[in-house]
């Protein structure tokens, strides 16, 4: 990691760097060090990843300090830089997964959860890490989109060497970029970084003309972003992609075309920060960790397995939960949780008409997590559901510390602390 980073933004500033165990699930970045949990540091994916984004920060954050009243710029860039990379290192699709897990954990904040990257400071629980870790990522994706590989590349080795043991804001990255691309970058940073949330944008009307001639209205939440949207028009053999520009609130474009296409996607690469349509959010335990007013819901209430049912809700849930009675269900709509040992659940489930057990979780493992996609009410969108079920309180106890860690997931199952089936 060292020799990855040195070649591509500079000279590693220290002369040594340590891996150092704590008894606490901790994940520190310091300068010449990290200081990881013992139980984190166990886990089989952290050198492939967590330990490159701490080696990273000892250029960002460490190397060049964040001038975090002014919005702290380093954690995304240093995800960008080192957990991305390393997913467009394995693959394409593994990058889309990747884009598509920031903008599914986007849609999952509450809507006064929405900040700007301008106010984030640090992560102090998930809304905040959905804001400075993914949209901050995905905002140097996009810069290096709009301004190409190699001068997004110059732009970070002009930042460091401009701004070495230095304080750097938003606007001193701005200004490397710029000097880098040669062209002004004030409305991307202004509407990018000051702004809170982000654009929906769909295709409200495709239409051909002459057999040569494309129409296409685009349309985007008010108030309008200036936005590089990705249009992808398609035939049974055949695919290309234009970028097209829009500004106000409804734009239409005209795409000269050599050949007939048969139907038009927007940005289906997901290549901009926005609302994802509804289809594309299938319902991820995030929706639940963040929920303003969580529900417990309990189908096992003897003491042990209420105990740990209620010791794991406290910290799978960001807020305290209210505990609901089965009759309140039907009354809620906001995100509940389901905890119990498994026959009771499986009778839960079938005194409320609700979905079965999913029949691929069935057997697995001591404990099973699912989501239950509810139906609309009328207008309005019924509780949503997440499940847990167990074979034991011992069961609960053992995912009790893990499950937060699975919020871009809509269902798995464990044997032990330990996940052996994962999806979404």
């Amino acid at each position: 990691y060292i020799e990855l980073y040195a070649e591509r933004i500079g000279a590693y500033p220290f002369t040594e760097f340590s891996v150092v165990s704590s008894p606490l699930p901790t994940g520190f970045g310091m300068p010449t060090m990290t200081y990881l949990g013992e139980s984190v540091l166990r886990l089989p994916f952290i050198r492939a990843t967590s330990l490159g984004h701490e080696v990273l920060h000892n250029w960002w954050g460490n190397g060049v300090f964040a001038d975090v009243a002014r919005g702290n710029w380093s954690e995304g860039l240093t995800t960008f830089m080192a957990d991305y990379h390393y997913k467009e290192r394995d693959s394409a699709d593994a990058a889309r997964e990747a884009r598509l897990a920031w903008l599914r954990d986007f849609a999952a904040l509450p809507r006064d959860a929405h900040t700007s990257l301008a106010s984030f400071r640090s992560r102090t629980h998930g809304a905040a890490a959905a804001v400075g870790y993914c949209k901050a990522a995905m905002v140097f994706f996009m810069l290096r989109d709009l301004i190409g590989e190699a001068a997004f590349e110059r732009g970070v080795r002009l930042l460091w060497e401009s701004r070495q043991f230095r304080f750097a804001s938003w606007d001193d990255l701005r200004s490397a970029f710029e000097q880098a691309s040669g062209r002004s970058l004030q409305p991307f940073f202004s509407q990018w970084i000051e702004r809170a949330g982000g654009p929906r944008v769909r295709v409200v009307k495709a239409q051909l003309h002459n057999g040569r001639h494309l129409e296409i209205d685009i349309e985007q939440s008010a108030p309008p972003y200036a936005l590089r949207v990705p249009v992808e028009f398609v035939a049974s053999d055949r695919s290309e992609t234009r970028w097209v520009d829009i500004q106000g609130e409804r734009t239409a474009v005209t795409l000269d075309v050599a050949w007939q296409p048969q139907g038009v996607r927007l940005d289906p690469e997901l290549r901009l920060w926005r609302v994802l349509d509804a289809e594309q959010l299938p319902p991820i335990l995030r929706r639940w960790i963040l929920a303003d007013s969580p529900r417990l819901l309990l189908a096992t209430e003897t003491g042990d397995v209420r105990a740990a049912a209620e010791a794991l809700a406290r910290g799978f849930f960001e807020r305290a939960p209210k505990v609901l009675g089965s009759a309140e269900l039907a009354e809620s709509s906001e995100p509940v949780l389901l905890v119990g040992l498994h026959a009771d659940v499986d009778a839960a489930l079938a005194r409320l008409g609700l979905p079965p057990r999913p029949a691929r979780l069935a057997g697995r493992g001591t404990a099973q997590v699912w989501t239950v996609q509810r139906e609309y009410r009328g207008e309005n969108e019924r509780a949503p559901l997440a499940v847990v079920s167990a074979r034991d309180a011992e069961a609960l106890h053992q995912i009790s510390r893990a499950l937060p860690h699975y919020g871009a997931r809509s269902f798995l199952a464990f044997d032990g602390a330990r996940a052996i089936e994962i999806g979404v």
